[in-house]
């Protein structure tokens, strides 16, 4: 069985297909359910709806007696105030949530780059990146960082050690970074005694100090930036051949001699020449020759059997039909023809060691030996062991190579070894890269000698300063603990420095999360003087925002507008940018108790149309917050509910530049509060008069529904009475009065107390008058609103201003409501 009765509301007499559905416990008379449900509602001798219930007018005087009964039909239809022009209701349903703008609402979206940064606001993207192109970040407040690539990283070997530097960008400006809030991965640096080495350099300050600034190139061609892989060095081989067989090589004369030995297990070994499957221009490596005199690399010119050359058809060998087998090693006419290519290893290379167009005169090679350097003696003894690296370079173009001193490797270790190798070229150039293992290799178990050639690097030019950037300089210690998160992993927790404008001065610049000072650096670092900037509105909100912890803390990492950046600026302190005479000036939205400036029938061109909201089944019911935690700089969320809320379908927002739960369940309240109370828009026009209201100004509107203000014209005044033009002014007996009026310049005079004269139109006011009134008819005589204290004018905020012609204004405001601000103090529940 139901407890309660529908009540349909019928907002538009004239469009019966808009209704809202709401619902009343039984036993209630409508008075309850009116005084409970609907802020706005008062009692009136002129009703501004009507009631039907069973078919039938429930009259006035029937609303506080009539008790709603389980089969009632409960209608309620908002009456026309004129023929043309429908009233919309006073009826707002506290449970209804509805914002009228959105224009200060956050992205949905944090910052986005093209090409990819290393955006902190994308989990999946935080590193250390090249940005080429890009956007250079600037920060706001105190935050993380991830500093881009200013050169490409670079490894180097010291002492058989890697260390990997790193020249990063923290981003544009001036900060504070302390020594304690500098990380690798989640690391801090501190943690690792030693192995880190940085300088932080400050904008335009020279960064040549420190090894890392240095621009280098490494060709991708040798061996890739981590150093992982390289070329081999390969010298001569002591022995080779198949599984079954093994290629033994003499010389007679000018002729290499191959003979395979095989065994036959009837008759033992035997040895055969033979020509192995050599191709003509193979490079052979030949050891075990008569005394060993002709180790070394041959390249093969041809191939013979019984005399008979074979030569290459086709890119394929094919055999001298005379050949039918295998031949002694007596018969002397099984040969191979070669020609010695030197006694070493083969050249690896050339390479370019610089892109085409750029030049230098300074490298580096990178060898490392994996299983280190030495002997095993027949004892277990390890023994010294050396091996001697050449390298070649010659500049682009030229035909000639210039041999570098030999590099020569020596250590008594199966510890792995890596070696560094700088070089300064005589001159600027592209110069070619060409390397070759000049000690021969051996197969041999007990020899550990093998050589990679890892890294080809080359200076280019390098910046000795950036103006106008924070900078970083890093020297880490390639450790196991380091080795996985160094390179994309570097991070820093910068607070930004700024001046702060205080007391109609600029401070010195200091770190700062205050709102004011970045709000002022966008406007000037945009290319704007002082005086464009609002500055006498700043100094004002400057110590709310302070004092209230309202702080900005973000990275801004995309392309933007100015304007777009100060209203993420100024949102987090409940603000907004507005044009205030060519000055860009902040405005917050905040309790006022104020009124600027007076709007009422006189001063009307048209009517005033008033609209309001009406409760919507999507709508939602309650606000998602989502905001980055201070501490382990990932993204969170917070639940803003209402009284009555559910939050199963809540508005989500971000609250960029928000590091604080407190500060971000703040904000997702006032959001939600707004949707809920601030619900009644107002459509006015003047003539010029409105041209004296800005942004946000907070107004007294006249309404000319009945029961409200009474407004017109001051007709004249002696000390402290006011007469006015209205004759018979309704006093409610019991109630507070209020009279307000309006100033030549339209600015609002009062309000004040008001009681009634002796004359019909005399009311008697408890101050005196803060200017003298004109009624020579020279100018416009004064304008009043006249009212009980709780409904003797309409507070609204001014939202829009816009001239239609040289002699019109179009107004838009808003309804404002004490409760949108309660939560602005309160602190987040527990998580």
């Amino acid at each position: 069985m139901n407890t309660w009765v529908d009540i349909k509301v019928y907002p538009n007499k004239l469009d019966p297909s808009v209704m809202e559905m709401c619902k009343c416990e039984l036993g209630l008379t409508l008075h309850d359910w009116l005084t409970t449900n609907v802020p706005d509602y008062f009692e009136s001798d002129e009703p501004l709806f009507t009631v039907i219930v069973n078919s039938k007018i429930l009259v006035p005087e029937n609303w506080k007696t009539y008790q709603f009964s389980q089969n009632d039909d409960v209608s309620i239809i908002v009456e026309p105030k004129d023929p043309a022009t429908i009233a919309y209701a006073v009826i707002a349903i506290i449970a209804v949530g509805y914002a009228v703008y959105t224009a200060s609402q956050i992205p949905d979206n944090y910052n986005s780059t093209t090409p990819d940064g290393s955006s902190i606001y994308n989990v999946n993207a935080q590193g250390n990146k090249p940005k080429l192109m890009g956007i250079i970040p600037e920060g706001a407040g105190r935050h993380l960082i991830y500093p881009d690539y200013l050169t490409m990283p670079r490894r180097e070997y010291i002492d058989n050690e890697q260390w990997l530097y790193l020249m990063l960008c923290v981003g544009v400006g001036d900060y504070e970074i302390l020594p304690e809030e500098i990380f690798i991965a989640d690391t801090p640096v501190s943690r690792y005694t030693g192995d880190v080495d940085y300088q932080i350099f400050r904008p335009s300050e020279n960064v040549t100090s420190h090894e890392a600034y240095r621009n280098v190139f490494t060709s991708s061609e040798v061996g890739s930036t981590s150093g992982s892989t390289g070329i081999e060095l390969k010298g001569a081989v002591t022995s080779s051949g198949g599984n079954n067989s093994t290629y033994f090589y003499t010389f007679i004369n000018d002729t290499l001699v191959v003979y395979v030995a095989e065994y036959e297990p009837e008759i033992g070994p035997i040895r055969y020449k033979t020509v192995p499957p050599f191709d003509v221009g193979e490079i052979l490596t030949i050891t075990g020759s008569i005394e060993g005199q002709n180790d070394g690399y041959y390249e093969l010119l041809a191939k013979s059997s019984n005399g008979s050359q074979v030569n290459k058809v086709d890119s394929q060998f094919q055999d001298d039909p005379t050949w039918t087998e295998f031949v002694t090693e007596y018969d002397s006419s099984a040969a191979v023809d070669a020609e010695e290519r030197g006694g070493d290893g083969q050249f690896n290379g050339p390479f370019f060691a610089c892109p085409d167009g750029e030049l230098t005169d300074k490298l580096w090679l990178d060898f490392y030996l994996p299983k280190g350097l030495g002997e095993l003696d027949d004892d277990g003894n390890f023994l010294s062991r050396s091996v001697t690296v050449r390298i070649e370079y010659r500049a682009e173009g030229a035909q000639n190579w210039t041999a570098l001193p030999d590099q020569v490797f020596s250590n008594s270790t199966n510890d792995q070894l890596g070696k560094t190798i700088p070089f300064t070229l005589p001159l600027l150039m592209r110069p070619e890269i060409r390397v070759k293992r000049v000690t021969a290799a051996s197969d041999d178990t007990r020899i550990y000698d093998d050589v990679f050639w890892t890294a080809l690097k080359a200076e280019l030019q390098s910046a000795t300063s950036y103006d106008g950037l924070t900078t970083i300089a890093v020297k880490i210690r390639g450790t196991n603990a380091l080795a996985g998160s160094a390179e994309n992993k570097f991070k820093v927790i910068g607070t930004r420095i700024l001046p702060v404008y205080e007391n109609g001065v600029w401070s010195s610049p200091r770190p700062t999360r205050d709102i004011a000072p970045f709000f002022a650096h966008v406007i000037r670092s945009s290319g704007h003087s002082d005086s464009k900037i609002g500055l006498q509105a700043l100094q004002t909100l400057h110590p709310v925002w302070h004092n209230r912890n309202d702080e900005f803390n973000a990275v801004f990492d995309s392309e933007s507008t100015m304007f777009e950046v100060l209203k993420r600026v100024l949102a987090v302190g409940f603000a907004e940018p507005t044009i205030d005479y060519g000055q860009v000036t902040p405005v917050r939205d905040q309790k006022r108790t104020i009124y600027r400036h007076m709007y009422q029938p006189d001063n009307y061109v048209g009517m005033l149309k008033r609209s309001m909201k009406l409760i919507d089944d999507d709508e939602p019911d309650g606000v998602e917050v989502e905001y980055f935690d201070p501490v382990t700089w990932k993204s969170e969320t917070i639940l803003c509910l209402l009284p009555g809320d559910l939050g199963l379908n809540p508005e989500k927002v971000r609250a960029f530049g928000i590091t604080s739960r407190d500060k971000a369940y703040q904000f997702g309240m006032r959001k939600r509060r707004i949707r809920r109370y601030r619900r009644t828009r107002f459509d006015f026009k003047t003539e010029m008069d409105a041209l004296n209201s800005r942004y946000l100004d907070f107004c007294a509107l006249a309404d000319d529904i009945p029961g409200y203000e009474q407004s017109g014209t001051v007709v004249g005044y002696e000390g402290r009475s006011i007469y006015v033009d209205h004759i018979g002014l309704e006093w409610q007996n019991g109630q507070s009065h209020i009279l307000a009026l309006r100033k030549p310049d339209g600015t609002l005079s009062g309000p004040y107390n008001a009681t009634q004269g002796n004359a019909n139109n005399e009311v008697i006011i408890d101050a005196d008058l803060d200017f003298t009134p004109v009624l020579d008819g020279s100018i416009e005589p004064p304008l009043y609103m006249f009212g009980i204290k709780e409904r003797w004018c309409n507070g609204v905020l001014i939202r829009d201003i816009k001239p239609s012609s040289t002699e019109q204004v179009s107004v838009t405001a808003e309804l404002d409501d004490d409760r949108v601000y309660l939560d602005d103090d309160s602190l987040a529940p527990a998580a």
